[in-house]
């Protein structure tokens, strides 16, 4: 998490250098919305997972802007892996550079410009923690049924040499993971300097463990071959925010850049 923050507020500076008055600084919060991964029911909200964070974004013009993002909070939900109860709960922290485009012209601070529909797109990274649970699902772990209790994808497992059946073992590893973020969301100003918005993000996770469950049906059949499920496609999680921000424009300088009002307007 260090890390994360330390090129987050790097990305910061390096990008107020260059602002030239056209920079807005903002807080977000919110809920995560639902998590989509290996687990058979997912329903959205099932509690209320707070997440937090902070933005600096460069205004090129009225439409289009270019927003870095940092996100923390909790993820944790319950559910179902082929009848067996699952759930998880974790922190994980979320570092993005986004695309803005307004459906609107928008200049926070310009009345008759107030309001915007607009969209998101772009690249980021996320850090959280992975454990896993030899067994934990297991009824028969020497079968296609055992789905984490003989999982070739984790040779460090220890197993009983009497019944060849795996010792529980607790593992737990940090993972960092490319995200590829996309949303869409509202703004309107309410003041000289001051806006708000609400924002629903969606996460593509480059990971399978975001909900602790990495390419959880894969055994050994009975022929002894290894079967496998995780092919980088299908198994990738993904994850939902809705929050709300607060917008503060701020300038380099002491005063407006004149030319880019005169520009934009």
């Amino acid at each position: 998490m260090k890390k994360l923050l330390l090129v987050f507020v790097t990305v910061l500076l390096t990008v107020s250098v260059h602002a030239q008055k056209t920079a807005d600084i903002g807080i977000w919060g919110g809920t995560l919305t639902s998590v989509h991964g290996d687990m058979d029911d997912d329903t959205p909200f099932q509690s209320f997972n707070l997440n937090f964070g902070a933005y600096f974004r460069y205004n090129f013009n009225a439409r289009v802007g270019m927003r870095a993002m940092f996100l923390t909070g909790t993820f944790a939900s319950e559910g179902t892996v082929e009848t067996a109860p699952w759930e998880f709960d974790k922190s994980v922290q979320d570092l993005s550079l986004q695309a803005e485009i307004n459906y609107l012209r928008y200049i926070l601070g310009k009345k008759k410009i107030r309001f915007s529909p607009y969209v998101t797109f772009g690249i980021g990274v996320a850090y959280f923690p992975y454990t896993f649970t030899s067994g934990r699902l297991a009824t028969d772990p020497l079968g296609p049924a055992g789905i984490l209790g003989f999982n070739p994808d984790h040779p460090e497992l220890e197993y009983d040499p009497a019944t060849g059946n795996p010792i529980i073992v607790d593992y737990e590893e940090s993972v960092t993971t490319l995200t590829i973020p996309f949303g869409m969301g509202f703004k309107y100003t309410i003041g000289d300097r001051l806006g708000v918005g609400v924002e629903y993000q969606m996460r593509k996770y480059m990971s399978d463990q975001l909900d602790d469950l990495d390419d959880p049906l894969a055994h050994v059949n009975g022929f002894g071959e290894t079967i496998t499920y995780n092919d980088g496609s299908h198994n990738n999680d993904w994850a939902g925010y809705l929050g709300v921000h607060l917008t503060y424009m701020i300038f380099i300088g002491k005063k407006a850049c004149p030319a880019y009002d005169a520009k934009n307007w």
